[in-house]
């Protein structure tokens, strides 16, 4: 009699164990460790404007590296990182490396961008220095090229 309730119980265990696989595998969150959060791909692409009288490119992507290219006279490369939605038509970056040059005075600071229209942004670059005299704070609109 043991023997059949061992038995029993083992297979028992054994289907149970099959049914917590199975769901977990069906039923799992997708989530993984290198996952990106959940942004708005709207943003994501190429824009060109002005910043202060500059030409710039934005370059923003979901995974890799994002930059903004200032054209000359500035000729300097800032690399943003996502930090946050910011309302239903915003975001913020942080500043995170810069090529040298101009772009040095806004590393560390934010870029905020804010949605005008499909193809139209409207931007803020700061420096970190937010009492100091030598705080930069450039604004200027972006669009998607060819719109």
């Amino acid at each position: 009699m043991k023997k059949y309730s061992l038995v029993k119980r083992t297979i028992m265990a054994l289907s149970f164990l099959a049914i917590i696989i199975a769901g977990s595998s069906t039923f799992g969150t997708g989530c993984s460790a290198g996952s990106s959060p959940n942004l708005d791909t709207g943003f994501d692409g190429s824009w060109t404007g002005e910043v202060n009288s500059s030409v710039v490119n934005l370059n923003l992507q979901q995974t890799g590296k994002s930059t903004l290219t200032y054209e000359t006279p500035r000729s300097c490369v800032l690399t943003v990182k996502f930090l946050k939605n910011d309302g239903d038509n915003g975001r913020e970056y942080s500043i995170t490396e810069s090529t040298g040059g101009f772009c040095d005075k806004l590393l560390l600071g934010k870029l905020s961008l804010r949605k005008q229209g499909d193809n139209i942004l409207s931007c803020e670059l700061t420096s970190l220095a937010d009492k100091s005299p030598t705080k930069i704070s450039e604004k200027g609109t972006l669009r998607r090229p060819g719109k």
